[in-house]
Parts: structure tokens; C-alpha cells; sequence
């Protein structure tokens, strides 16, 4: 049987480091992430007016004798620890692996770090507009988006990445389709989403629970495909066991939500009820994973069935 992957090159340069800086970047996203859902399911998202400090001071004494002061706080720290690692990350490939790190990884840094820079400046410019919906949503999408971005980094700086040869018998470009489709409706049930909890909106709600079987349609296709077509790729069952997973974890956590949830929608009384805020926001963070590991999947079909030798430009060149 012909391998799938390839000897790394000699030549080749270590990127354990960026790599590991560049999970970090993941790990410290998905705090920022359950820092903010927490803070927006328990109403706290104006426990400070002003920004880009709270109530004029970097710590003040409401973030720490406050529910609602220390989670929104605290969700700006973990922000801006976030958005310092994503700029030391970049810079660390730029200068310190120049030429010796593809110019597509390099991009992506780049892209996550700009990313991060607008989620926070429209988060903050919310907070002084008194969180109004497109700011909320935005922010909120973005998060996702920043978050997706960083896996498809770490992705990029793996040895699997830089070893992985096009799938011998597999036509190029099989199952592409249907996995970018997976991750756009992913993004979209994203949106929907956000406008509920933002909005309080009963339509956008259960258009979002409504649309939330497309998605777990559509990404088992994908997952089933990838499987079948290209499971020889080193990564791809485990990717698609782990979506399946948490699709059904997501969908049976979702109808919990929805029974538990507060009428009222984002109200300071949330707080008094942590454990239902702090579910609500898990069904955020678990929508964050599978937006990260249908990306990853994504990414990882695209190297897979690659042209040898090359391959077209276009949405191709983000993911090759």
C-alpha cells in the first residue's frame, strides 16, 4: 500500500515551538470565549461603561467582590492576554523563521491577529454603545472566527501538514465541497445564534435550533465522506469521531437550553442562577469546537487531495 505521508525534509526547520505558542493562543481563545458567553448568559456585559479600562482602573475592586465585574473583567484580560500571544506568535514566525516557515502559515498568523485586534475594538466600541445587537453579534462571531483561524495555524506548523502527499487513487478535490460547506453553515448557525442571545429573539432562537439539524446533516455527510473517500489520511477518522460527538452532544444540549433558558434573555437576574448560565455557555463553547474542528477537517481534506505537484489558486491556497 502506498503511504500517505512523506519523510520530512532534512532541511526542514523545527516549528515545535510556534506551534506549542500557537496552541496556547487556542487555549487561552477558549477561555475568552467561556468568560465571555458567561458574561453575556448571566446579563454582566455592562458592569463596566467604559473601556478599555473598568471604571477607569485596570483592577478594580468590583472585579474580584462582583459576579457580574469579575466575569466581564476578567473576559477583557483573557482577551487581551489572547490577542498579546496571537502578536508574539506572528512576530516569532516572521522574524525569527523568515524563510523558513510557508508564506501561507506566515498569512495566517497574520489574519488570526488582525482578527483579534477588530473582535476586541468592536467589543469595546459595544460596551460604550451600550452592547447593542450588531456589535454583540459580531464580536461573538468573530470569536469563532479568531478561534478557527489559530487551529488552521497550529494545522499549518505540523509535522503532518509538511508530510502529508496527495491520496494515491483519489480524484483532486474530493470532498472539498461539502466539507467549506459544513463549516459556512457552521458560521451561519453561529450568527443565528448570537442574534437569539443578543436579541432575544424567539424567531432567530428556533430558526437557530431549526437550522442546527442542517448542520448536523451536512457535517455527517462531510464526516462520512471524508471517512470513506479519504480515511487513509492519518487524522481524518479521528477528526470525524470527535465531530460526530459533538454534534450529538451540541443538538442534545441545545433542547436543554432551550428548556432552561431565562424568557427575559441576557438579564442581571442570570446571575443569581450560575448553573444555567454556565450551561448556556457551554453550548457556546462546544459550538466554538466543532466550528474549530470542522475548519480543521476542512483544511485537513484540502491537503489530502491536493493536485500532486501543485493545484489551483482560490480557496484552494488557504487551505493547501
Amino acid at each position: 500500500m502506498t503511504s500517505t505521508t512523506a519523510s520530512p525534509s532534512p532541511a526542514a526547520p523545527s516549528l515545535r515551538g510556534p506551534f506549542r505558542l500557537a496552541v496556547g493562543v487556542m487555549v487561552a481563545m477558549a477561555a475568552t470565549v467561556l468568560k465571555g458567553a458567561l458574561t453575556t448568559s448571566t446579563g454582566s456585559g455592562m458592569a463596566y461603561p467604559d473601556w478599555p479600562l473598568s471604571n477607569g482602573q485596570v483592577m478594580p475592586e468590583t472585579s474580584y467582590t462582583t459576579v457580574a465585574g469579575f466575569l466581564e473583567h476578567f473576559h477583557r484580560l483573557a482577551a487581551a492576554t489572547t490577542g498579546l500571544l496571537a502578536l508574539a506568535l506572528a512576530l516569532w514566525l516572521q522574524f525569527g523563521f523568515a524563510g523558513r516557515v510557508a508564506g501561507r502559515a506566515l498569512a495566517t498568523a497574520w489574519i488570526g491577529g488582525c482578527l483579534i485586534l477588530a473582535q476586541g475594538v468592536i467589543g469595546g466600541v459595544g460596551v460604550l454603545k451600550n452592547t447593542p445587537v450588531l456589535t454583540s453579534v459580531t464580536h461573538g462571531t468573530l470569536a469563532q472566527l479568531v478561534f478557527a483561524t489559530f487551529a488552521l495555524l497550529a494545522y499549518q506548523l505540523t509535522d503532518r501538514y509538511r508530510t502529508t502527499v496527495p491520496l494515491p487513487g483519489v480524484a483532486p478535490g474530493t470532498g472539498r465541497r461539502i466539507a467549506v460547506a459544513a463549516v459556512v453553515l457552521m458560521v451561519v448557525q453561529t450568527v443565528l445564534g448570537a442574534i437569539g442571545r443578543h436579541a432575544n429573539s424567539g424567531h432567530a432562537i428556533w430558526t437557530h435550533a431549526g437550522h442546527a439539524l442542517v448542520v448536523f446533516f451536512v457535517a455527517t455527510i462531510a464526516t462520512a465522506m471524508a471517512v470513506g473517500k479519504l480515511g487513509a489520511a492519518p487524522g481524518i477518522r479521528t477528526l470525524s469521531r470527535w465531530i460526530v460527538t459533538l454534534l450529538m452532544t451540541q443538538i442534545a444540549l441545545g433542547f436543554v437550553v432551550l428548556a432552561v433558558r431565562n424568557p427575559k434573555g441576557k438579564s442581571e437576574d442570570n446571575v443569581d442562577n450560575l448553573g444555567v448560565a454556565f450551561t448556556i455557555s457551554m453550548h457556546v463553547v462546544i459550538g466554538a469546537a466543532l466550528t474549530v474542528l470542522l475548519a480543521t477537517l476542512a483544511a485537513h481534506v484540502f491537503r489530502s487531495t491536493r493536485r500532486a505537484g501543485g493545484g489551483a489558486p482560490g480557496v484552494e491556497e488557504a487551505f493547501r
